[in-house]
């Protein structure tokens, strides 16, 4: 008979007794894990939505056709220091353009790196107890991070940011509560990484400071407790001054490479417009899960926060109650609400006023999630502070002195939970929302299918330069948004030379000219307009009387188009010149023998085209047609992925 209390049996449950104790001794560690696990399963399903828009594409640019040097690491074009940036965009560029795949996985690693920083610094600031899952929770949800974070430019600025801010923290709080140099060392190590990705790091040394003087001090008065503080850690804050100072002279030696410089906002009123819209329409909706809403731009890739009227307001007055109790809890708690405050106004108003404020309406930056991004991490730490006291230097949690079931008859907490619930099912709203209402998948078919376009076009194929669909690139970017630049890009390795880009209005006889459709497939060109009269086949060309051909329009062209083409058969053998009128424009234009195409710029409107000039050499004219040009959807040449 088999022995059921075998020893290999009460092995297993002596094992299986020590896991089970073990996990609920690390519970709140593994409960944070799975959140952050969660989160990131989330935010990949959210990545495979987007692509790349509008300064991704810039910046791939300048990274493809520039040496990896200082001076490109440096690169200063939107007021932005941003070296991090730079070096990981140069890398990818040149590892797998436009591989979407590889820029997710980046931004994704940058994400769990920055999550689990989080709860290490909520760890080290309140110990294991279970209340660090709240403000882990307000990180990891926060709606304001996601517009952002699905802009890959702007996901490598704020991670590292957010980043460096919970880093530098914990580091520095080790040092505060032990002394130990090499505390300090590494938190400044992490405040100058901060500066690498993004100047707005210079903010730093300022919450390091603020955090430090509110609640690490002991001391009754913030001002006597900042007092204590700069004397007692006067060593840190002259090592935070020369990364402060270095990095502002830094900042300001770049911008000589910037389109933006700091100057004085229009008026008062703007940045007021601004500032109201920003707590108002963005930071307070999100902080309690919202904004709820957004509104879409254009080119559907991103959207603006966009809460309903009420529902702002309510979030106000919630925000307010939301303080004023955290203030009669604990006296200190104001401490936080301020420290957040100055964070704002130095990192995310201030900038945006002397930087941005003058080139679009002040309410429409209100509205922009990514200038608040970074105040994630901060509104996650000042949360923790308002309501919870700190730990023994050890981390040990202190001893729970009520039950569960005390707990939940006490108002105060069924008001917390119930808070906590509102933020949690607000947040992934908000989040969903964002997702259904945005996709980046037109760009990436673009991309797609000029791939596809560059690899199966012939050889030497003459490419009419176009701008490229405002989803993918907008004409803000000048030069940058045409085909050369952004589709040129792929041309690499064997690709190299493979298409001929005519960067200027076609003049002249050219054949077999293309142009890439807003699809991002390659089309002949065709001129949209007005055409010539259709001759049937016994007409043959239009006729040719007394040296020259007068061709008719269907009906009178418009006064808008600006493009002719001339469909000719020059007889002679010798090149030659003729001359031709439209309206009141005169044009030269240089002809060959054979069958051919010609362009030519004209202006006005009129029913004729006459062709003059032949000296006596024989012409034929088929067709003309007056236009903007634009391709021939009905006859694409490269195949496409989708459309």
């Amino acid at each position: 008979m088999r022995n059921d209390d075998s020893p290999a049996d009460a092995r297993a449950e002596v094992d299986f007794k020590a896991v089970a104790n073990w996990v609920l001794r690390h519970w709140v560690v593994l409960s944070g894990l799975a959140m952050i696990v969660a989160q990131l399963v989330w935010r990949a399903i959210f990545l495979s939505h987007m692509y790349f828009r509008q300064d991704d594409f810039y910046n791939l640019d300048l990274a493809i056709k520039s040496p990896l040097t200082w001076h490109f690491l440096t690169f200063n074009t939107a007021g932005n220091v941003v070296v991090g940036t730079q070096l990981i965009t140069w890398i990818i560029a040149r590892v797998s353009l436009y591989d979407w795949g590889l820029a997710s996985a980046v931004i994704l690693v940058l994400l769990a790196v920055a999550n689990l920083a989080a709860l290490r610094l909520m760890r080290t600031l309140f110990g294991n107890r279970p209340m660090i899952l709240i403000p882990l929770a307000v990180y990891l949800l926060i709606p304001i991070t996601l517009p952002g974070f699905g802009w890959w430019s702007a996901a490598l600025e704020s991670l590292p940011l957010q980043l460096a801010i919970f880093m530098s923290l914990n580091a520095h709080v080790r040092y505060v509560r032990t002394g130990r140099a090499r505390h300090l060392v590494v938190s400044a190590a992490w405040v100058c990484f901060g500066l690498a990705a993004f100047e707005k790091a210079l903010i730093l040394p300022v919450l390091l400071f603020g955090v430090t003087a509110a609640y690490f001090s002991g001391q009754s008065s913030i001002l006597a407790g900042a007092r204590q503080t700069l004397v007692r850690l006067w060593r840190a804050w002259v090592v935070y001054g020369i990364i402060l100072a270095a990095g502002l002279i830094f900042v300001v030696i770049s911008l000589r490479t910037s389109t933006i410089h700091p100057q004085a906002p229009a008026s008062a009123m703007a940045v007021l417009k601004y500032s109201g819209s920003l707590l108002r329409d963005t930071l307070i909706p999100g902080m309690l899960g919202g904004p709820w809403w957004w509104l879409p731009l254009g080119d559907g890739s991103y959207a603006l926060a966009s809460p309903p009227a009420l529902l702002a307001w309510l979030a106000i007055i919630a925000m307010v109650v939301i303080v004023g109790a955290s203030v009669l809890r604990r006296k200190i708690a104001w401490r936080s609400w301020a420290i957040l405050v100055v964070w704002v106004i130095a990192a995310d108003i201030v900038p945006v006023a002397i930087g941005r404020l003058n080139y679009l309406p002040a309410v429409t930056f209100g509205m922009e999630t990514r200038y608040v991004a970074d105040a994630a991490p901060v509104i996650a730490i000042c949360v923790g502070l308002a309501f919870w006291p700190l730990a023994e230097r050890r981390g040990r949690a202190a001893p729970v002195k009520r039950s569960i079931a005390e707990l939940y008859d006490d108002f105060r907490w069924r008001a917390a939970a119930a808070l906590v619930v509102v933020f949690v099912v607000g947040s992934i709203w908000s989040n969903q929302i964002y997702e259904h209402d945005t996709s980046g998948q037109p760009a990436a078919r673009y991309i797609a299918n000029a791939k596809l376009a560059v690899q199966s076009a012939p050889r030497g194929s003459l490419v009419l330069d176009w701008p490229v669909p405002p989803g993918v690139e907008n004409g803000l970017f000048g030069r940058y948004h045409y085909a050369s630049t952004v589709i040129g890009d792929l041309e690499q390795g064997k690709l190299a030379g493979k298409l001929r880009w005519l960067r200027s209005h076609p003049v002249g006889t050219i054949d077999k000219l293309l142009i890439f459709g807003n699809d991002g497939r390659l089309y002949p060109v065709m001129i949209l307009g007005t055409s010539s009269v259709t001759r049937t086949a016994e007409q043959g060309c239009w006729p040719q009387r007394h040296g020259r051909i007068i061709v008719r329009f269907a009906s009178r062209t418009s006064p808008v188009e600006w493009e002719l083409r001339i469909g000719y058969i020059w007889g002679s053998q010798t090149p030659g010149t003729v001359r031709v009128r439209y309206g009141g424009t005169f044009r030269l234009l240089k002809v060959r023998h054979g069958l051919h195409s010609a362009y030519l710029p004209v202006k006005g409107s009129t029913t004729r085209l006459i062709v003059s000039g032949l000296g006596g050499r024989p012409m034929c004219v088929g067709d003309a047609e007056a236009g903007s040009i634009g391709p021939d959807l009905f006859k694409p040449i490269t195949p496409g992925t989708s459309r």
